[in-house]
């Protein structure tokens, strides 16, 4: 597919004109973020980050919630001010996918199980995942090649935070290779386009 067009994989439903900022996210995702960063040794420190007009809200949300969207970047700033290395947030993406920490990925664990998946069995259940963890918003998933990929978040007002952007590589990483030998992937940020997030991949 090299030299021609991208194929859609995963489309848009609205036009990119019409997509609107992300103003809430599901708490799922920010309690499966908060236990692994426990898992990991560093909650206490992350705890001593939060802003006092969030602080509350980030300590007391269970699963199950729609958090503002002020609140999940308090969240992600705080988490950037660790300053974890690269290692660090390696270990965080891996306890996010390890089997039995959150019921974010488990539908990544079953499908991995399954006879003859590759990446792109996952990649097809992100507009599904979305859906699920955000509200406004959109994915879309181009095949540009038979083992390259490239996913575009859009109106996602996280992406601005350092931490965020390369944790969401590492986790994709991490989801990825249960399904290939070796995968790479690319974070692509444009500070002229802050609520935009592209990643491109490719296996073996």
């Amino acid at each position: 597919m090299r030299g021609n067009a991208a194929e859609i994989f995963v489309g848009l439903e609205v036009p990119r004109h019409r997509i609107t900022p992300t103003t809430r996210f599901r708490s799922t995702w920010l309690v499966a973020s908060q236990n692994a960063l426990r898992d990991c040794g560093f909650f206490d420190r992350y705890s001593e980050l939060l802003p006092t007009a969030h602080r509350e809200a980030l300590l007391t949300t269970v699963v199950g919630m729609w958090l503002p969207s002020d609140v999940v970047v308090a969240h992600y700033t705080a988490c950037d001010r660790l300053g974890l290395t690269s290692a660090e947030r390696d270990a965080i993406a891996r306890a996010l996918v390890r089997p039995g920490t959150s019921t974010l990925f488990s539908v990544t664990g079953h499908l991995a199980r399954q006879v003859g998946v590759t990446p792109w069995t996952p990649l097809a259940h992100l507009r599904r995942l979305w859906e699920r963890l955000c509200d406004g918003g959109a994915v879309v998933v181009y095949k540009e090649g038979p083992k390259e990929v490239r996913v575009e978040l859009l109106g996602l007002t996280l992406a601005h935070i350092p931490y965020f952007r390369s944790t969401l590589r590492e986790l994709a990483l991490a989801v990825g290779k249960l399904f290939c030998s070796t995968l790479y992937v690319k974070e692509i940020y444009d500070e002229a386009q802050p609520t935009t997030l592209t990643f491109r991949g490719s296996w073996v």
